[in-house]
């Protein structure tokens, strides 16, 4: 999660989520329209989200829960673990827009600054 650097660079969930590679996208041409992730962003942020929608599917239950709605809506087992990334890149930024405490701020500017990566 420290690929984040500061939070308060994206405005809105929606922003957050297309740099985790997490935000859905519709594409297709003519008739042909089908939902897909952003493909710009954060690999490795994205992979990340990707291990904890996988262990959240298998471990908690309220997740379990979310995913049988979403089965129930008729969505694949590939669009179900799609919407589950987004959910989980939102309630991420959610929490850490609210517990990120302004000195990783200033640590993340002069990390930016001086090229440090870590």
């Amino acid at each position: 999660m420290a690929a984040v650097g500061c939070v308060a660079r994206f405005a809105t969930e929606d922003q957050f989520a297309s740099y985790c590679m997490a935000a859905p996208m519709v594409r297709g041409s003519g008739k042909n329209s089908r939902v897909q992730l952003n493909r710009d962003g954060n690999c490795r942020l994205n992979w990340a989200l990707h291990i904890v929608a996988l262990t959240r599917r298998c471990c908690d239950q309220q997740t379990r829960k979310f995913l049988a709605k979403v089965k129930a809506r008729g969505k694949t087992p590939r669009a179900s673990l799609r919407i589950l990334k987004t959910h989980t890149a939102r309630e991420l930024f959610r929490h850490l827009n609210s517990t990120s405490p302004p000195a990783l701020f200033h640590l993340a500017a002069i990390q930016r600054h001086a090229r440090i990566y870590f």
